[in-house]
């Protein structure tokens, strides 16, 4: 099943972005759907939106976050509905060197969403930075 939710999407290179609906799968396995309550769109939005990073068309901006965990996939144990969390771009995966030398920001492994995310039409979404 997938939820309707609200995204500011870039649709184009140098277009203008414009707040669109959006449909986000139920988590799957080792996945969460979170309620977001508060997100902001940075500068590393504004080079996607701009071209710089790469052309994959159309993208979901906004990638730190804070909301509410509303399903949560199986496989899933450290958070659960009803749940207040902040997201960030990168979910470090806490077992390779890079984690396990303390440096999870040069993780090799960081967790993405599997399922896309698409606009009302089924165009698959770019999520920036995962």
């Amino acid at each position: 099943m997938s939820n309707a939710v609200k995204g500011v999407i870039a649709a184009a290179k140098g277009e203008s972005v414009k707040l669109t609906t959006i449909l986000v799968p139920d988590p799957g396995p080792g996945e969460a759907l979170v309620r977001i309550k508060a997100c902001g769109v940075c500068h590393t939005d504004l080079h996607y939106r701009e071209g710089a990073i790469n052309d994959d068309f159309p993208f979901l901006l906004g990638h730190e976050a804070a909301g509410i965990v509303e399903k949560v996939g199986s496989n899933v144990t450290n958070v659960a509905p009803g749940d207040y969390v902040i997201l960030a771009w990168r979910a470090p995966c806490g077992t390779c060197r890079s984690c396990l030398r303390g440096r999870p920001w040069y993780c090799f492994a960081s967790y993405n969403a599997t399922q896309p995310m698409t606009l009302e039409d089924g165009k698959p979404l770019s999520a920036a930075l995962g």
